[in-house]
């Protein structure tokens, strides 16, 4: 389901003194890696913080509510990293996996969720949730940051919720001071 006229202007609304860059990714409904690929200019990694199985009932309001699981269905609880070459944090993502082929859902540690999907062949179909300001969950500061959530329907293999947070740092609020410079040997700083 692709952003209607009414959302994409809330959302335009709610980011306008966002940079570009950042409109682009609150009001985009594809692929998040291959902007954030884009953005930095290089290809991206994964960390995976932690994986398990659970029940949807342990995450109710994702695996019952939103995913629509069973409460003693088991889903994948995933939170992960998304960083840059240099080992820098571009996003932190929460991911829920349900289906009746959650397990062929997952991908390897060191894969990014949506190419993985891509590549196993599933059609993939996104469904917005919201795009909101959020907080930097790393650093000291707490400082704002842009926080979407979405669904990826994978027809009968199962759907995944996703949930990121984007680094200020990568993905501003608030457009850089005109002096600051923007890129540094390429990438941004």
């Amino acid at each position: 389901m692709a952003w209607n006229g009414r959302d994409m202007k809330e959302r335009l609304n709610q980011f306008s003194s966002a940079p570009p860059h950042t409109r682009m990714l609150v009001c985009a409904d594809g692929s998040t890696t291959l902007l954030l690929d884009a953005l930095v200019g290089e290809r991206l990694s994964v960390r995976v913080d932690h994986q398990e199985q659970v029940p949807a009932a342990r995450v109710r309001r994702i695996g019952c509510q939103i995913l629509g699981a069973a409460p003693d269905a088991l889903v994948v609880d995933r939170q992960t990293r998304i960083l840059t070459p240099d080992d820098e944090v571009i996003s932190v993502n929460r991911v829920v996996i349900a289906g009746r082929e959650s397990d062929r859902l997952v991908p390897p540690p060191d894969e990014l969720l949506g190419p993985y999907l891509k590549k196993v062949g599933l059609a993939l179909k996104r469904e917005p949730l919201a795009v909101s300001r959020d907080t930097w969950p790393l650093g000291g500061t707490s400082p704002a940051c842009v926080s979407k959530e979405y669904i990826i329907d994978c027809g009968g293999a199962g759907r995944v919720y996703v949930h990121e947070r984007f680094n200020p740092r990568f993905v501003p609020l608030e457009p850089r001071h005109a002096l600051e410079p923007l890129e540094r040997n390429g990438r941004y700083t």
